[in-house]
Order: C-alpha cells, then sequence, then structure tokens
C-alpha cells in the first residue's frame, strides 16, 4: 500500500518535487561555490540581507524539509498543510530569486527562470492549500458528494 500510494501522489506532485529537489541543489551549490555571490552583481540584494553561506543553508534546510513533507505526505499520512507550508517556504525564497533578477538594470535568462519557478510554487502552494481545504471539510463530515 505505501508504494502505491506514493505513485499516486508522485505524479500530481511532481512539480513540487522538482523544486524541492532544486531548492536542495541551489543551497548545495550556494555552500560549494566560495565567493559566487561576490563575483555576481545578481547576488547583491541577498548579501544585503545574509550572507552567502547562511542562504546555502537556508535553500539546503528548505529543500530537505520539503523533500521530507512530500515523503510522509505521498507515503504515510496525506497532510495538504504540510505541503502548504513548504510551498510558502518555496515561494519565498524563489520570490527572493526572482526580486534579485528584476534588480538588475538589465534582464537576463535568469529572470524567466525564476519567473517560472516561482509561479510553479505559487500554483502548488493554491492546489494544496485546496486539498487541505478539502481534507479538511472531510474531516469534518462536511463533504458533500458531488
Amino acid at each position: 500500500m505505501l508504494v502505491v500510494r506514493f505513485r499516486e501522489t508522485f505524479r500530481e506532485r511532481m512539480p513540487e518535487w522538482a523544486l524541492a529537489t532544486g531548492m536542495l541543489g541551489w543551497g548545495l551549490l550556494a555552500l560549494a561555490a566560495d565567493g559566487l555571490f561576490h563575483k555576481q552583481p545578481f547576488f547583491t540584494p541577498l548579501l544585503d540581507l545574509m550572507t552567502q553561506t547562511e542562504w546555502g543553508i537556508l535553500a539546503l534546510v528548505v529543500g530537505i524539509i520539503r523533500l521530507t513533507f512530500l515523503v510522509i505526505n505521498g507515503a504515510w499520512r496525506p497532510s495538504a498543510h504540510i505541503r502548504a507550508v513548504g510551498c510558502v517556504m518555496g515561494t519565498m525564497l524563489w520570490g527572493s530569486m526572482f526580486m534579485c533578477a528584476l534588480s538588475l538594470d538589465w534582464l537576463t535568462p535568469t529572470t524567466a527562470l525564476y519567473s517560472i519557478l516561482l509561479g510553479l510554487d505559487l500554483m502548488s502552494l493554491w492546489f494544496s492549500a485546496g486539498d487541505a481545504k478539502l481534507a479538511d471539510l472531510s474531516a469534518r463530515g462536511k463533504l458533500k458528494a458531488v
């Protein structure tokens, strides 16, 4: 049953898995590439808030937490609430990257990439919030059959 449930949920939550994995990878890259933020003007707004290492740790932790949430949600106990929390965290980080891209005096392909990642996380948040509402209504016995 565990594997079947995971298979069912993986497909419909593929964007969330990809965004969580991307965040984990982004965090690892930020931790591994010394001086990356100082070499690129893109990251100047981020450096005004935290160091490159702190951003790397934050992204790594968010990626790990989201992946954990997705495993729990897809394999053991359905809980759209924890997925929504993961989407909020992802939205905040991808939104920060998108704002950095917009702060430059020129547009780059990175601007488009981060806008897509932000949009996917906002869409995933919308879906997980809808799933959470349905789960709450179902738990209260107020979900009407269509």
